[in-house]
């Protein structure tokens, strides 16, 4: 029960005060909690719109090697963001096809046009020369398109027994632009060099002189493919 209590009036009179209610706060409490879950909702929506808006673009379905001349099957397709990084949409593919890699490409990487060049990417300065190697003339781990390699001059058998020969350097670093293993015909390669020394590469070709080492994928080549973007 509440309790009545009686305050002096003007003239010394007791007149009764009322009791006062507790104000409940748990309507405005309430309605605070209404609009942050209102917000919450909204920016989960927001969230799953912004998630929502996403293209369809070209990605390297394999490894992709410098100088590569590229197909259809060398591409997939990958849903990204609108707002993401460089990239080219999937219908573009058949712009890409028949044209040359002018770097190495990861397999799943997104494809952009800086990758890519129509026609050649061998530079004015360089030369493109064939090599068929023995297992005695190269490692014996694999060596494939894109790699980078060291050529020798080495003397022939019959220059070695008892002559004290010994190989000279070609070419400090050669790009590899293409690799055939022909097992028991040897490995072919093809391989990006200076022009200055692509007569010396190519007569010790010719008399089976040649002789290779593998170098870190990082190494940099004498001279590479040329790099200019895709109109």
């Amino acid at each position: 029960m509440a309790t009545v209590t009686r305050a002096p009036g003007v003239n010394g009179d007791q007149r009764t005060r009322l009791p006062v209610p507790t104000r409940d706060r748990r309507p405005a409490l309430a309605a605070l909690a209404l609009l942050l879950v209102l917000g919450g909702a909204l920016a989960s929506t927001l969230l799953v719109l912004r998630s929502g808006d996403r293209v369809e673009v070209l990605v390297a379905a394999t490894d992709i090697a410098p100088g590569q001349t590229v197909t259809a099957d060398d591409f997939t397709t990958a849903q990204v963001a609108a707002d993401g990084a460089s990239f080219v949409q999937a219908e573009a593919r058949d712009n890409f096809v028949g044209t040359s890699a002018t770097v190495g490409i990861p397999a799943g990487t997104l494809i952009n046009n800086v990758m890519f060049q129509a026609g050649t990417v061998v530079p004015d300065d360089a030369d493109v020369v064939g090599l068929v190697l023995t297992p005695q003339q190269r490692p014996a781990g694999p060596i494939g398109q894109g790699d980078v390699v060291r050529l020798f001059l080495v003397p022939r058998g019959d220059q070695l027994a008892g002559s004290g020969a010994e190989g000279s350097e070609l070419v400090s670093a050669a790009r590899v632009v293409e690799s055939v293993d022909g097992g028991n015909q040897g490995l072919s390669l093809s391989v990006l060099v200076p022009s200055d020394d692509a007569s010396a590469v190519v007569a010790g070709s010719a008399t089976g002189q040649v002789a290779v080492t593998r170098l870190a994928d990082d190494t940099e080549p004498v001279v590479d493919f040329a790099t200019q973007n895709q109109d």
